[in-house]
């Protein structure tokens, strides 16, 4: 009986290497597919319509049409997890920034005996595989140290064919936890920036449950932005000190035609998350159209 449990779990591992592979290789065989036929095979795939690049309208067509054609070196530096710190230094928001325990360009790096018994740990070149840990002592450093490593070797411009992923180089970076009295995971607030306006704001809620999606304004005022089966149906508290976040969110956004700046807020104070300026590689699949026609007319592309 155990020599079969054996061997069945020895299959199952064997079968996902294999998934695992064949991944990859598709990934590599579409990398190399002509841009344009590529988004808009993937594009009509995901949301079902077709990608007009010619005269891109609504929001998602502009973010395709900045991949494809504009975004490059700048984005990237920005969009890295660790030289961003740099960026939000120079705009005078240093107090705003996650404390950092060490950065690393393997696991195997990595010393546990050293840190905190709460931390963070993620790669800086694309998203997931973020690990929280809470008690340093009952931490799975093995496996941890396993998929860190593997998500390095991600190319996150072949993941979703945000292309200017391929400048950042991959490390690994261990950061404060941030606790929430009331969730497992923090409010995530996305500032949605144009020519370094803040227009509205993204609540991502309930993360450890179901992720909700909700829009404000910069008064607080409900927007229908989100289709109905992604919002939480409650009235989020508005932050006491939201002026303020949007103060930073719009510093933190510059020059750029469009950015969205992620802030938490934890007891009052506000923490810088991240920048991105593909969200969704360009198919926001939670959006209604009307609020994609909106954005869309608010991302200027020349």
């Amino acid at each position: 009986m155990m020599e079969k449990l054996r061997t069945g779990k020895k299959d199952k591992l064997i079968v996902k290497k294999v998934k695992k592979i064949l991944g990859r290789i598709r990934k590599d065989i579409l990398y190399h597919l002509p841009k344009k036929f590529l988004h808009k095979r993937i594009y009509y795939k995901v949301l079902n319509k077709k990608l007009n690049l010619k005269d891109p309208k609504d929001f998602n067509e502009k973010i395709q049409y900045l991949m494809l054609y504009k975004y490059g070196k700048k984005e990237a530096e920005l969009s890295d997890k660790y030289l961003v710190r740099k960026y939000v230094e120079s705009k005078g928001c240093s107090e705003n920034l996650v404390k950092l325990y060490g950065k690393y360009n393997n696991a195997r790096e990595i010393d546990f005996s050293q840190l905190p018994k709460e931390f963070v740990l993620k790669t800086n070149h694309g998203c997931g595989n973020v690990f929280i840990c809470k008690d340093r002592n009952n931490f799975d450093v093995k496996v941890c140290k396993e998929q860190l490593n593997s998500s390095l070797k991600k190319n996150f411009a072949k993941e979703n064919f945000e292309y200017h992923y391929k400048y950042i180089k991959p490390c690994i970076i261990c950061e404060e936890y941030l606790k929430d009295k009331n969730y497992y995971m923090p409010i995530d607030y996305k500032f949605y920036c144009f020519n370094g306006k803040a227009e509205c704001i993204l609540v991502c809620s309930e993360r450890e449950k179901d992720l909700r999606l909700d829009y404000y304004d910069l008064n607080w005022k409900y927007l229908n932005y989100a289709k109905k089966e992604y919002r939480s149906n409650i009235k989020l508290e508005k932050p006491e000190n939201l002026e303020k976040m949007i103060e930073i969110a719009e510093k933190l956004a510059g020059d750029n035609n469009f950015v969205r700046v992620d802030l938490y807020n934890i007891a009052g104070k506000i923490y810088f998350g991240e920048l991105t300026f593909t969200p969704c590689a360009g198919t926001v699949y939670y959006n209604t159209q009307e609020a994609l026609d909106y954005l869309g007319e608010k991302l200027k592309i020349v």
